[in-house]
Parts: C-alpha cells; structure tokens; sequence
C-alpha cells in the first residue's frame, strides 16, 4: 500500500496554512495594539490572568476562556495570543532580562493541553507526542489530575466545541522578550485602547444585513402571552 501511494501524484500534498486568528492578552498585551495596527479590524481580545496561575487556579482559568478563542480553535484556525511579560524569567536560557508571561508558559500551555485531551485531538505538528512543560518540566501527571476532577460545568463547556469537530489545537503565546515597562499603567493602556478605537471604521448607523431587524424589548411592551398592561 506504501508504494502505491507514493506513486500517485500528489498523495502526501501538504494542506494548506490555517487562518491565522490574532488574540490581544488583557491587560498588557495591549501594547501590542501599535504593533498589530494592520490587524485592527480583525483583532480579538482574551484574559489569561497571571495572578490566576501563580494561585494554579487551573479551573478558573479554563472558566474565563472566551468563546470566541474556543471556537476558532475548533474550526481549525491558529490562534496566536499576545502578552508582555513584567518579571524576569531567570529559568530561560542565559539572558536574565528575558520576561515571558506566565499567561502564556503556564496558562496557554494548560489551556492547550487540556483543550487537546478533552477534544481528542493532537497538538500543533511535533507536538503530539511532547507532554505539557512548565518551566521546563512535565507537567502531565498534575495536568491529568487536574483534568480528570475538572467540574462538569467546565467539561460540559469544553466539550460543547467537540461538535465541529476539531482535529487539532493550533494555540500558540507570543511575547517581547524585554517584556514591558508599563505593567499597572491603566492610563497608558486606555491610550491604547482609544487609539485603536479610533482606527476602525465606523459603521452603527449602517443597515442590518437583508431579512434581519434589530430586536427592542420596548416594542413589544403590553402585547405578548403574559404581558403587562400599558400604563396610561
């Protein structure tokens, strides 16, 4: 059978590249907002929270999972997170000034790995047989623990996405290795926010597409099975 498919034409074709989907990591991954400006329209926005995973609050962090990131995952999309660090990651190689995010070598590793054995899927390529890491270390044991007391609620809800059936978990973190210099600035990231606010097109007063009408409950006051009489 082996020879037989190499002798057709095109049997080992590679697919073609996955949608790239671009996910900002609030709060500080803000600042890549500038960076990403051609993306703007386009951009979507999650909160891994650091403080979360330094408490290893695994279920917390799978409950604040946004479903939009869920499902793009299960329609097969890439989807890149971006984060500054704010603290030296010293277990990283010789450069002590490297700050990588804990929301992405703890949170989106956790999220990936259980994201993957709750879909029943493998990793990205070459990463299907590599167990989760934490700073370097195998984590897999703790992980499937973890998984294996997960809460119904949090099972029913990342099982929900096994419907579209995903054959794969293409989530990736990515990070300014000299991290940021910003870290608790609310204003500075209001200024971010606002700037790329200011780039999008504004399109509120535009029509709903064909056959759709905009729903307003003050419409229907006093009609309806049930409904309250108008006060006159």
């Amino acid at each position: 059978m082996r020879i037989l498919l190499l002798l057709i034409p095109g049997a080992f074709a590679l697919a073609p590249p996955r949608p790239r989907c671009h996910f900002i990591n609030l709060t500080n991954g803000l600042e890549a907002l500038p960076v990403l400006a051609e993306q703007a329209p386009h951009l979507n926005f999650v909160r891994i929270q650091s403080s979360k995973c330094e408490a290893n609050d695994f279920y917390g962090i799978l409950a604040d999972l946004d479903h939009n990131l869920l499902f793009r995952l299960a329609s097969g999309c890439e989807c890149v997170i971006y984060d500054y660090g704010s603290r030296r990651t010293a277990w990283y190689g010789d450069d002590p000034d490297t700050k990588i995010p804990r929301a992405l070598w703890w949170g989106v590793e956790w999220v990936r790995y259980a994201l993957r054995v709750k879909w029943r899927v493998d990793g990205d390529e070459g990463e299907d047989e590599a167990p989760p890491t934490f700073r370097g270390y195998n984590v897999k044991k703790l992980l499937d623990e973890k998984l294996a007391r997960l809460p119904k609620p949090l099972s029913k809800k990342l099982r929900y996405y096994r419907k579209f059936g995903p054959t794969v978990v293409d989530l990736k973190g990515a990070y300014l290795p000299a991290g940021t210099k910003l870290d608790g600035n609310d204003e500075a990231y209001a200024a971010f926010a606002a700037e790329w606010r200011s780039g999008l097109d504004g399109d509120s007063d535009a029509p709903l597409p064909a056959g759709f009408r905009a729903y307003r409950s003050a419409d229907y006051a006093g009609v309806g099975r049930g409904a309250c009489t108008k006060k006159t």
